[in-house]
């Protein structure tokens, strides 16, 4: 039992986030997923700790969570979509002793937070297959960052998605902190809305799936599709795709929705 739902946390973590937003590829990377992001040189959080020894950041205490009801309300009904709604009940918080790699100065989205607290679950799985301490394996989840981190995520986000815009591409659909305002690139203005603001912390649909050039199977025309079975043809590799549009080229509809829909956060500190 422990071992399945070992597999099955972590295989939801491993499905795309189709983060090119800062601070939301070093998870995808950390498993293996393809997606690239545009942003460079940004301060990103690290993935969580595999020790709990070695440098890490401290968080004041007035930001380690956004507290229990917003964190554990979103976890219920993510594991409700995946259908393992007692997966729910795993603890989320890191564990004592564990340390964290987040800064109140990273820049980073709402997501991160649901997004730890995810590896955290999977963390203490790991710990108990393994006999090892969980401390370990998870990580303190990064608070609420101060405004100006959150306004720096905001304008990255924004000019990313005024990029794929620009390059007929679907947007990043992560939350943002609060409305990043209009955002001009290439000489033109795109609203907020465009740019998939939904409200504040609030994601404004599915992520978008990037397709690489690694998801090609050997000797065809053909594509796998990271988090999903079957395969997509007559697609471009190294470019970012809608779900639909993904069903349209030839993968199984009615699969389980692989991608998380944020929803509303507390944009207060926790105390």
């Amino acid at each position: 039992m422990i071992q399945a739902m070992s597999n099955q946390r972590f295989e939801a973590m491993e499905r795309p986030l189709g983060q090119a937003a800062a601070g939301r590829a070093d998870f995808a990377e950390l498993f293996g997923d393809a997606t690239k992001t545009a942003i460079q040189g940004t301060a990103r959080p690290a993935p969580p700790a595999e020790s709990a020894s070695g440098p890490v950041s401290t968080v004041p205490a007035a930001q380690t969570s956004l507290g229990d009801p917003d964190v554990q309300g979103w976890l219920n009904s993510y594991y409700a979509e995946m259908g393992v709604a007692s997966a729910a009940n795993t603890p989320y918080q890191a564990a004592p002793g564990a340390g964290s790699r987040y800064s109140a100065d990273s820049v980073y989205g709402p997501d991160q937070i649901y997004t730890q607290a995810v590896y955290n679950q999977g963390g203490y799985d790991f710990a108990a297959l393994t006999g090892g301490n969980p401390a370990n394996f998870t990580s303190q989840l990064p608070g609420i960052p101060a405004t100006p981190a959150q306004k720096a995520y905001d304008s990255l986000l924004a000019l990313d998605n005024a990029q794929r815009l620009a390059s007929g591409q679907p947007i990043d659909t992560g939350a943002y902190w609060s409305d990043p305002g209009p955002t001009s690139y290439g000489g033109h203005m795109y609203t907020s809305k465009e740019l998939g603001y939904a409200g504040p912390g609030q994601s404004s649909g599915p992520e978008p799936i990037y397709i690489s050039q690694g998801n090609q199977v050997p000797g065809t025309n053909t594509f796998s599709v990271p988090g999903y079975s079957g395969t997509v043809t007559g697609i471009k590799p190294d470019c970012y795709y809608t779900l639909q549009q993904l069903e349209q080229a030839g993968l199984k509809a009615g699969q389980p929705d692989a991608q998380f829909h944020p929803g509303s956060w507390t944009t207060t500190q926790s105390t």
